[in-house]
This record gives structure tokens, C-alpha cells and sequence, in this order.
């Protein structure tokens, strides 16, 4: 089969839990891929596909190919903080929607020039709707959808269609923490764990100890956003901190990870802390590698509120405010204190192959 798969370029987190699942599909089956998202986001998929995997280049040139597009709009936050900038997203929205039709038509062509057979989508609304109008068979991988996020600060008209599209679609795989909302829209969804990039246990133990046994912070703010707008002094805190772009941590003790990084999993997984935003690929990365996380909590995203009430439930993580992080060790030291769960979790990427494939 020919399977394309649209990915939303909202952050880094949608192609993350993505490329497991391209490179089982890739590795494991005889099918072809077709790849269509951003070109940062298609730039990782082909680094990891290179060099993760046993494919060969002559394989990769015949059985996967990228297609460059900004295919999806996501949240919009204001400049220097994570809160929401309701003003922006609903121009962006207004401009996105009204170009729905022309994205379907192209999409369309693409499946007729490919030979698409099967479609999946993580989450970009209109590539279903494409799907259905060509009487492809198609598959939704989520653990939200942009109705839940869009529905407090959007009028209905700008919702609508959302609804619609996201009603095209044939079978939906829902992931662990799936909120509640997108579990109730789709009842008859497929449960399917979590899903990450698998860990190199040579690199895991090559990070521990290149930091002389000192316990690690990993940090997280996720792609989405420009940062936070205040400096974290953490130099005399006994930890080594490390941290990906938009955390301002100050401090000898910090090293910060390079934007291209693209064994994020790796430091989660050599880290004895995690402290991140809530975002779903970062927090499965953490619950596979069984860690300890604090969660940034962000009262206006839906996702984030669903996700962190969930965690909480299972003693999976603790929540914090922005403001919180001025007082790293004061978290670090809750962090310390508490009791966490001890269940381990597998990596649904195989589950997922199958259910597409089947």
C-alpha cells in the first residue's frame, strides 16, 4: 500500500510521535510512506529515517518520500509567556479555514498522483475530509482535537468547520490521556497506548555520565512558543540542568541542548527530573521512560488541563505555575518528596502499525 500521512507542524510533539511509527511501517511492512508536513518537521523525519533505522538510502529513495507544506495552524500564545493570545488565533483561524477548500483540492491531487491508498492524520483537520471526497480509507491518530482547543476562545462559525471535517474520518486511534471530549466524539476509537521515539540505552548511559553523577533536571518548553521573558538562577542548586530551547536557566551547571537535537528521548530518559510543558509527545516520552515530571499548567489549554488532571490521578506527575520556576528548588525539592507511581508503560508504536495496516 501507499500511505500518506499529514502532520500537523504545530511544534515538534505531532511528528515525534509520528516518526516511531513511520519507521516501523518503513522497517517492518512493504508499504510506502508519503510524508506531508513542514520542512523543518519533514527534516527530522529524514534525519531519523537515516540514521535510526536499518533502511537503506536506496530503500529510503523508493519507499518514502516528504512533501514540504504547512499544513496546520495550532494555538497562538503571546510573545515571552504561554498564555493564549485569543485576539491573533482567531485572525490566523478566520484566514485558515477560508482556505480549507483550496487544501483539500491539492491534497486530492496529491493522493491521485501517489496512488495514495490509506491516509493518516495527526490531527489536521482538512486531509480528512480530502480523504472521504476521494474514497480513501482514514485514519485519525489523536489525543485531542482542535475543537477541544479552539471552542473557548472561538465563536461557533469558526468551529464549524472543524466539527465537519473531523467527522469525515473512518477509524481513530486514540492515545493514552486522550481527553475526554475527543474520547466521547469518537466512542468507537481504538485505544493505543503511548507512543515515542525508542531510547539508545549506549547514549542514555554515555549522557549520566558525562556530568560527573550529578542528578539531571531535563527541561521542556516544546516548539510552539518563543520562550518564557525572565531569567531561573539555578547555579547553586546541586543538579546539572538540561534544557531545550525557551527556558532562560542561568548557571555553570546548565547545558543547553541544540535546536536541531534530535534524540530529545535520550536526555528524558538519562534525567532523574523532569519539568516541562504539558505537551503529549514529552509527556509520553516521560511516562516510557518512567520519570518524575512537574507540568507547567496552562488554565486557558484545554489539553493541558485534561492531561495534567489525569496524571495527577495516577501519581504520574505534579503540577506548577510559570511562576514556580523562579523557585526551582523549591520544586525540585516537592519533586523529591513525593510518592510517584511506579506502573511501566509500553510503546504503543507497534499496536498503532497494525491497526493502520489491518
Amino acid at each position: 500500500m501507499n500511505i500518506a500521512f499529514y502532520v500537523s507542524n504545530h511544534g515538534f510533539g505531532h511528528i515525534m510521535r509520528n516518526i516511531p511509527v513511520i519507521a516501523y511501517l518503513l522497517e517492518h511492512t512493504d508499504n510506502k510512506v508519503v510524508l506531508v508536513t513542514a520542512h523543518k518537521h519533514t527534516a527530522l523525519a529524514k534525519q531519523y529515517l537515516e540514521r535510526d533505522t536499518s533502511l537503506t538510502e536506496e530503500e529510503l529513495a523508493g519507499r518514502f518520500v516528504s512533501i514540504e507544506q504547512d499544513v496546520d495552524l495550532g494555538l497562538i500564545v503571546k510573545p515571552g509567556t504561554l498564555i493564549v493570545d485569543e485576539e491573533a488565533l482567531q485572525a490566523e483561524v478566520s484566514e485558515y479555514v477560508g482556505k480549507f477548500p483550496q487544501l483539500i483540492a491539492v491534497a486530492k491531487n496529491l493522493f491521485r498522483d501517489y496512488s495514495i491508498d490509506r491516509v493518516v492524520v495527526d490531527i489536521v483537520p482538512w486531509a480528512l475530509t480530502a480523504a472521504k471526497e476521494s474514497g480513501l480509507l482514514s485514519y485519525l491518530m489523536a489525543s485531542f482535537t482542535w475543537i477541544e482547543q479552539y471552542v473557548e476562545f472561538l465563536p461557533e462559525e469558526l468551529i464549524a468547520p472543524f466539527r465537519r471535517c473531523f467527522a469525515d474520518v473512518d477509524s481513530v486511534l486514540l492515545y493514552d490521556l486522550v481527553n475526554e471530549p475527543t474520547r466521547n466524539r469518537y466512542p468507537y476509537g481504538t485505544e493505543v497506548g503511548f507512543v515515542a521515539r525508542p531510547f539508545h540505552e549506549d547514549k542514555v548511559r554515555e549522557i549520566k555520565g558525562q556530568f560527573g553523577g550529578r542528578p539531571i533536571v531535563f527541561l521542556s518548553l516544546g516548539g510552539s512558543n518563543s520562550g518564557l521573558d525572565f531569567d531561573i538562577d539555578v547555579n547553586l542548586l546541586p543538579y546539572t540542568f538540561i534544557s531545550t530551547e525557551g527556558m532562560r536557566l542561568k548557571g555553570e551547571n546548565v547545558h543547553f541542548l541544540p535546536v536541531n537535537i534530535n534524540n530529545t528521548q535520550d536526555y528524558v530518559a538519562a534525567s532523574d527530573f523532569c519539568i516541562s510543558k504539558a505537551g503529549w509527545s514529552t509527556i509520553s516520552e516521560m511516562m516510557l521512560a518512567g520519570k518524575p515530571m512537574a507540568l507547567l499548567e496552562r488554565p486557558d489549554v484545554s489539553e493541558d488541563r485534561m492531561s495534567i488532571e489525569k496524571l495527577l490521578s495516577r501519581n504520574a506527575a505534579i503540577q506548577i505555575t510559570v511562576d514556580d520556576l523562579k523557585s526551582m528548588g523549591n520544586v525540585l525539592q516537592v519533586m523529591k518528596d513525593t510518592e510517584w507511581c511506579c506502573k511501566k508503560y509500553k510503546n504503543g508504536c507497534v499496536n498503532i502499525v497494525k491497526n493502520i495496516i489491518a
